[in-house]
């Protein structure tokens, strides 16, 4: 369990990795990769304390937390920031309709947790029932929503080198992942299951920050591609 506990550990540090990058490259940021980075400081809140409580259980003080309320929320304000975010990608009227429209319903399901204490007790040992799925399913949907858009358009000289193609990447294995988690592995109680759930998760979150890393990487090319237009 220390070595899965290490993993998990190493997979919340690796968000550092796309802070750095956005430092570095911060001059060269569009106004979607600032929205991007709200999400990068939300998540550094909450890998924050996910590696505090880590620290403390490694150090043997018997004082480390439970951080499911700061994950369960992340879940939440999460979604919205990358609804925003394609929100401003997506160039249909329609899809920009399904977007408002999912975040009304997803908004529902958010409410939907305030019973269970998931959302509103901060020492809930509970994740959210619904909305890591429901935000799972949203996100993929937008995604190859935009991954089409970018097909049709054909507008795009180096697709490697396109920021907004490696967010997207990122998020369609991170949710993608998350998603086929939710509804197989984190039903079960079998504590093999968990363990399989605790890699899976970390394994995703290392390939996201490493994905959007990238996106960072290329903004200065995001010029490039606006004049092309």
């Amino acid at each position: 369990m220390n070595g899965l506990m290490l993993f998990s550990t190493v997979s919340e540090v690796s968000i550092l990795i796309p802070v750095a990058i956005i430092l570095l490259k911060r001059k060269y940021l569009s106004t979607e990769l600032r929205i991007l980075t709200a999400y990068v400081v939300v998540t550094l809140i909450r890998n924050f304390f996910g590696v505090t409580s880590d620290i403390l259980y490694f150090a043997g003080t018997g004082k480390n937390f439970n951080t499911l309320f700061f994950y369960n929320w992340h879940s939440i304000i999460g979604f919205y920031i990358i609804a925003f975010l394609y929100f401003r990608l997506v160039n249909h009227k329609y899809w920009r309709v399904f977007i408002i429209v999912a975040c009304c319903i997803f908004t529902f399901f958010s409410a939907l947790e305030i019973p269970s204490g998931a959302i509103t007790h901060i020492t809930t040992g509970s994740f959210n029932n619904y909305t890591y799925t429901a935000s799972s399913l949203i996100v993929l949907v937008i995604v190859l929503a935009y991954f089409y858009q970018l097909l049709q358009d054909l507008k795009v000289e180096n697709i490697t080198k396109f920021p907004y193609f490696w967010v997207s990447v990122g998020l369609l294995f991170f949710f993608g992942g998350n998603l086929f988690v939710n509804l197989f592995l984190i039903k079960a109680a079998k504590s093999t299951t968990q363990v399989s759930w605790g890699i899976i998760n970390s394994a995703l979150s290392i390939l996201f920050h490493f994905t959007i890393s990238l996106a960072f990487w290329y903004s200065n090319s995001l010029n490039n591609t606006q004049q092309n237009e």
